[in-house]
């Protein structure tokens, strides 16, 4: 007997009928996709961060690079 946990309830896996296998097979996609989701959001976020980083470094570079030439 194989157990599936939904919603802290226990239920047969092996009794599910062939639309229920469908709809958990269906869930267990868009848990993956949420988690890809959830994973680019991170990369593009912390990716963000670094670009804003680096033009406020470049700002702040050709700013001194000014004052030093007046």
């Amino acid at each position: 007997m194989s157990i599936v946990t939904i919603n802290d309830k226990e239920y047969d896996y092996d009794s599910f009928t062939e639309e229920q296998l469908g709809l958990l097979t269906e869930i267990s996609g868009c848990a993956g996709e949420v988690k890809r989701a959830t994973y680019a959001a991170k990369i593009y976020d912390a990716r963000h961060n670094v670009l804003i980083e680096l033009l406020l470094k470049s700002l702040d570079e050709d700013s001194d690079q000014t004052e030093m030439s007046l």
